[in-house]
């Protein structure tokens, strides 16, 4: 429970703080959680070491944990700043690049499905959706306790967005979404399921989620990466990428699609690794070194 009450207690005290210093906030937040909790630092590390590959050395190995731990932070403090911004305010820190490859995907006419990562400021830059009058149902990781997912939920809707968790029930709605033509946003960087099928991602194999693919193959939606990325000067990119050609049937159909979402996953982390803000285990724990503080 303590998770909800840290929610409910930096919504009623930090997220009043002017964006600066909210962002200073976050930045203590973040070195804290760096010398005081070795298991999140380990873990982001062995997302890293997989990303920056075996050229990078110790040195540059911190760096990107620390900006890692940095942006996410950032990130919980968009979050909980979210239903005290106004949408056009939003609107106006978002540039929006590509945004005809949505438009000529929801034209195909049998729904869209969003695929992307996390990278960027993810609640922030999805109200880019409403600020554009687009309905979309977004599906997320489900929490525990279901207080604190319906908090968090509640937090990411609160501008028009309809977010969901990953639970029974689900499924049924978005394929009644992709039925009307309406578009859903699906994160395959990480499978927390543990259902995937095992993939090379950054040239390692480990479980990666196949949902979106299997539903785009079942119903004939058009699959677009959609990727954003945080600006120093406070502001948000989104890029809509080119639909992938989705093979619709045959034998291994579904590792090949979800082979070209990797790829282009893969090339937004690589090129931002420190804005790829998973700090969870992406891949099986091998042998490795202790990221000293």
């Amino acid at each position: 429970m303590w998770k909800y009450y840290a929610f409910r207690f930096t919504g009623l005290t930090i997220a009043y703080l002017p964006r600066k210093l909210g962002y200073l906030t976050a930045r203590f937040t973040a070195f804290m959680v760096y010398m005081l909790s070795p298991v999140t630092r380990e873990a982001v590390a062995d997302n890293m070491r997989r990303v920056l590959g075996p050229e990078a050395d110790e040195a540059a190995l911190k760096r990107a944990v620390r900006d890692v731990l940095r942006n996410a932070a950032k990130n919980y403090y968009d979050l909980i700043k979210l239903p005290h911004m106004r949408l056009k305010d939003i609107k106006d820190r978002i540039k929006v690049n590509g945004w005809h490859n949505l438009e000529d995907a929801i034209n195909r006419g049998k729904g869209v499905i969003l695929v992307t990562a996390h990278i960027g400021s993810f609640d922030m830059a999805a109200q880019v959706f409403p600020a554009h009058s687009t309905k979309v149902t977004g599906l997320v990781e489900p929490l525990e306790p279901e207080v604190l997912l319906n908090h968090v939920v509640a937090l990411r809707n609160c501008k028009g967005m309809n977010f969901m968790p990953v639970q029974l029930g689900v499924l049924k709605v978005v394929m009644q979404s992709l039925h009307r033509g309406e578009v859903v946003l699906i994160v395959c960087d990480r499978d927390f399921g543990k259902d995937g099928l095992r993939l090379s991602f950054f040239g390692e194999e480990t479980s990666m989620p196949v949902g979106a693919v299997r539903i785009a193959m079942r119903t004939g939606a058009a699959v677009v990466p959609v990727f954003n990325l945080r600006q120093k000067n406070g502001c948000y990119d989104v890029y809509f990428e080119p639909a992938v050609d989705i093979i619709p049937e045959g034998d291994g159909a579904v590792a090949k699609n979800m082979e070209q979402i990797i790829s282009v996953m893969e090339r937004y982390i690589k090129t931002y690794p420190e804005q790829w803000v998973v700090l969870s285990p992406v891949w099986e724990s091998g042998e490795r070194t202790s990221l000293s503080g």
